[in-house]
């Protein structure tokens, strides 16, 4: 193994894990509040901004399949935690709106939760936070440009 390699493997390995359990963490927590992974980061992404969100805005934000999000959507609303409205002019776009249960669901779940990573990257101080915020941000670009190389080849061999 050529010197240098081997140093490699074992950061991507643990960057990989550490990946996986911060992944962990949050599916852990969803299934605590009896929510499934996709119902918790809908309801995240819909408490992060004040505009309504499109199913394929969703889609886009969180890199889940529109399959995955019509699915969610159902079942949320359902329980009665969403309610999907249809933008003027376009009856095919709904727009995802929460209902009193689900404003009520976000300040219980959603909300503790947010203070918890603020808390968290507070504690890692905001230099750090920056540092590793624009690391992962360039290694992600980066990372992009290389599977997408490796994709417009074709199939692995």
């Amino acid at each position: 193994m050529e010197e240098g390699k081997g140093k490699s493997f074992v950061q991507i390995a643990l960057y990989n894990q550490l990946i996986k359990e911060m992944d962990d963490l949050y599916r852990v927590y969803a299934k605590h509040c009896n929510l499934s992974e996709t119902a918790f980061w809908i309801l995240y992404c819909i408490r992060e901004r004040e505009e309504a969100f499109t199913q394929r805005e969703i889609c886009e934000y969180w890199f889940y399949t529109p399959q995955t999000v019509n699915s969610a959507l159902k079942n949320m609303t359902e329980e009665g935690l969403l309610t999907l409205r249809a933008e003027e002019g376009n009856r095919k776009n709904k727009r995802i709106y929460l209902t009193e249960k689900g404003k009520e669901t976000v300040e219980r779940i959603v909300v503790p939760l947010m203070d918890a990573e603020r808390r968290a990257l507070a504690a890692i101080g905001e230099q750090e936070t920056e540092v590793f915020l624009g690391t992962m941000k360039k290694h992600t670009e980066l990372f992009r440009g290389e599977i997408e190389e490796l994709t417009r080849q074709g199939e692995p061999t």
